[in-house]
């Protein structure tokens, strides 16, 4: 099995990373696709293969190979560390969305609101991958759709909500409560940022 890791100099949020699964939907030879968008890095774990690196190059977001191994894959240990990873960042988010939402709905605030139902669209995402995890390529891309649409769907409820609330009231919301839960949730999206750059991280010590 070979290892290929790219360098996508373009690659700066999920939309990116959308693309490229899309670009590469079909190549047999793929058997998992790693994304670390902070460090803007895919490492493709394939069979030999010409098409990869051309798809790639074909998308114009600043692709290059940087490193080629060949490995001995054992999925089995790396999707037990990927499982347990998204287990964890999934119960954060599900947990703060909760949090969040109810804190929300007390102070009026619907700025809160709206980031609870990023942090359930968050959760939703997790909990698809943990169903992706292990499986072959075209399961994950199909998560990877289903995970957009989720995000469409729960934005258009929250901009729902906003248009509603322009219309028939006029809340001024508890700008004290949204402070402190606000502070909150930027440690809990610090702390999901760090495990999922951190993987091992989850590993009992």
């Amino acid at each position: 099995m070979i290892k290929s890791t790219y360098t996508i100099t373009k690659m700066d949020c999920p939309s990116e990373e959308r693309l490229i699964r899309m670009k590469l939907e079909g190549i047999s030879a793929i058997q998992d696709l790693q994304f670390n968008i902070p460090e803007r890095k895919l490492i493709v774990v394939h069979t030999e293969s010409s098409e990869i690196e051309s798809k790639l190059k074909s998308l114009g977001l600043g692709s290059e190979l940087k490193e080629q191994i060949l490995i001995d894959w054992k999925s089995a240990s790396s999707n037990d560390v990927q499982t347990k990873l998204l287990w964890v960042v999934l119960l954060i988010n599900f947990g703060f969305f909760l949090i969040e939402i109810i804190a929300g709905l007390i102070s009026g605030s619907m700025g809160l609101v709206a980031d609870s139902l990023d942090m359930l669209a968050d959760a939703f995402v997790y909990g698809l991958s943990l169903w992706a995890v292990g499986s072959m390529i075209q399961r994950k891309r199909k998560v990877a759709a289903w995970s957009g649409y989720l995000q469409l769907l729960l934005a258009l409820v929250g901009l729902t909500e906003v248009v509603r609330r322009f219309i028939t009231q006029d809340i001024v919301p508890d700008y004290q409560t949204m402070i402190y839960v606000s502070v909150f949730a930027l440690l809990d999206n610090a702390i999901c940022l760090y495990l999922l750059q951190n993987p091992k991280a989850t590993k009992p010590r």
